[in-house]
C-alpha cells in the first residue's frame, strides 16, 4: 500500500500541479473580467479563452486601464504556466516518466509477492559474485545498490532477472521496500564495517528469524557482530591467513584440491555440502562403518561438525554420528539432497 501511495504521488506530482497551474490561471481570468470590466460571465469566457490562447481581439476588448493591465498579467502568466504544463506533461510521456513509474508499480507488485527471497547489500567484487550464484541456482533476489556506476552496470547486465533497489540499504524503509519481513536470508557485503553493522542491528530488529550473512573487514570487529545479530560472519582476512597457513604446514592442501575441482569439467556438478544430523534420523549412534553412507549415496564424506568441536576431519570407521552432528560432504545435489532426507529421516520400528 505505501509503494502505491508514492506511485499515485508522483503522478500527482507531474501531472496535477501544471494542470491546477492552468486551472488556476484561467478562474482568476474568468472572474477578473466580470469584476474588472463588468462582463457578463459569456463574455468573460469569451474574454477569458482568447487571451489565453494569445489569438488576438476582435468584437470584445478591454475597456478600461485596468483591463488592459489584467489582460497583459494574463496573458504572460498564461503564456509561462501554458509552457511550463506542456513541458511537464511531454516529459512525462515522451521522455519515459510514464514507463517508469509503471516499471516502479510492477515492481513493488513482484516485491509483495517475494517470500523466502534472498536479499543483497552491495554490489562490488564480492556482491557480484554472490548475486550471480544466486541466480545461477534459481533463486529470487533482491539487491540494494545505491552507486549511480554500479546501478547502471545491474541494469545493462541482468535487466529483468531481478530485483534492483537503487537505494541506501542502511535505511530501514528501504529494507522493507525490499520485503526484509518475508525475507530467507540477508546478505550485507558493503564497503565498511560500519554500514554492515548498521544493516545487521536494522535487519535484526525488523525480522528476528532472518539468517543475516556478513562481511567483516576488521578481524576485531567479528563480536560486535555478534551482539548485533549476525549468524554468520565472513572475514576474508581470516580465510586468507587459514589458507596460507594451511598451504605453509601441510603436504596435501585442501584448498588446492577444491581449486583443482573447481577447475575440472567432470567435476564442475560436484560441490561440498554440510547436512545437519536432525531428531530421528537412522544415522544417530551409528558409526560411520554401520552408517555406509558412501555405498548409500555416492558421497564422499570429509569430515564433520559436532556440537562440542570444531571441524574433524576424516572420520574414523568407528567414529559416532550423533544428533545435531553435522557431515561435510563432497558430491553433486542430487546425492547431497539423498543425505539431507536420510539426515531428517524418522527411524521405522
Amino acid at each position: 500500500m505505501e509503494q502505491r501511495s508514492k506511485v499515485r504521488r508522483l503522478i500527482l506530482k507531474e501531472l496535477l500541479v501544471p494542470m491546477v497551474a492552468v486551472f488556476v490561471i484561467l478562474i482568476i481570468a474568468f472572474f477578473g473580467y466580470i469584476i474588472i470590466e463588468g462582463f457578463s460571465p459569456l463574455k468573460s469566457l469569451y474574454m477569458m479563452v482568447i487571451t489565453f490562447a494569445t489569438i488576438g481581439y476582435g468584437d470584445v476588448v478591454p475597456k478600461t486601464d485596468a483591463g488592459k493591465i489584467f489582460t497583459i498579467c494574463i496573458i504572460i502568466s498564461g503564456f509561462t504556466v501554458g509552457l511550463y504544463a506542456v513541458g511537464k506533461i511531454s516529459a512525462f510521456f515522451v521522455e519515459g516518466e510514464l514507463s517508469k513509474l509503471l516499471k516502479l508499480r510492477k515492481m513493488n507488485k513482484v516485491l509483495d509477492s517475494m517470500n523466502d527471497h534472498y536479499i543483497v547489500c552491495g554490489y562490488g567484487k564480492t556482491g557480484k559474485r554472490v548475486l550471480e550464484d544466486l541466480m545461477n541456482k534459481g533463486l529470487d533476489v533482491v539487491i540494494i545498490e545505491n552507486n549511480t556506476e554500479r546501478s547502471e552496470k545491474l541494469k545493462e547486465m541482468y535487466g529483468k532477472n531481478f530485483i534492483h533497489l537503487d537505494a541506501d540499504a542502511t535505511d530501514d524503509d528501504v529494507l522493507i521496500q525490499a520485503g526484509i519481513k518475508r525475507a530467507k536470508i540477508l546478505i550485507s557485503v558493503l564497503s565498511t564495517d560500519a554500514e554492515n553493522l548498521f544493516v545487521t542491528l536494522s535487519a535484526k530488529d525488523l525480522n528476528k528469524e532472518i539468517k543475516i550473512i556478513t562481511r567483516v573487514a576488521e578481524g576485531n570487529s567479528s563480536e560486535k557482530f555478534k551482539k548485533a545479530g549476525a549468524d554468520f560472519i565472513v572475514s576474508p582476512i581470516e580465510i586468507a591467513t587459514d589458507r596460507i597457513i594451511s598451504i605453509a604446514t601441510t603436504s596435501t592442501d585442501f584448498f588446492s584440491f577444491v581449486e583443482f575441482a573447481g577447475g575440472k569439467e567432470e567435476l564442475k556438478d560436484y560441490k561440498f555440502g554440510l547436512v545437519e544430523i536432525k531428531v530421528g534420523s537412522d544415522l544417530i549412534n551409528k558409526t560411520y562403518r554401520e552408517a555406509n553412507i558412501p555405498q548409500r549415496t555416492n558421497l564422499v564424506v570429509i569430515g564433520y561438525y559436532s556440537s562440542t568441536s570444531e571441524l574433524q576431519v576424516n572420520p574414523t570407521a568407528d567414529n559416532l554420528i550423533q544428533l545435531d552432528d553435522k557431515l561435510l560432504v563432497f558430491g553433486n545435489e542430487d546425492q547431497i539432497l539423498n543425505l539431507k532426507k536420510i539426515a531428517r529421516h524418522t527411524k521405522t520400528n
